[in-house]
């Protein structure tokens, strides 16, 4: 059996899907963080109040880019929380991210860019 020797994959990829010409199609999450709300006290009533203070979001774009053809996907979504970064990519977020790499891998022949000379 004839096996490729395999190389880390760039850091960031969480995804990688080999295309007919030999290039990869990979899955990457770049992400910012923000805050969200403010410090409030807000009354429940009774004369009890409750401390409200700000929540940290995300807001992620899923990308599947090919390394041969270049050509991408991106899927944007805002104001998420911190922990769907877990498992993003095969949640229903990445969907169709993931449906596009698998449709393009089968299909691109182009190969995989030379690395520039060092």
């Amino acid at each position: 059996m004839n096996q490729q020797p395999t190389t880390p994959w760039p850091e960031g990829v969480l995804a990688r899907y080999l295309t007919v010409g030999g290039a990869t199609v990979d899955l990457t999450t770049p992400h910012t963080e923000r805050q969200v709300g403010e410090h409030a006290t807000v009354p429940m009533g009774n004369g009890l109040s409750v401390q409200r203070r700000p929540e940290t979001v995300i807001d992620v774009t899923i990308t599947a880019r090919c390394s041969g053809c270049l050509d991408s996907h991106e899927d944007t979504y805002l104001g998420l929380y911190p922990s769907a970064l877990k498992d993003i990519v095969g949640s229903h977020y990445g969907q169709d991210a993931r449906e596009w790499a698998q449709d393009h891998a089968s299909e691109c022949r182009a190969m995989p860019r030379p690395e520039a000379s060092r």
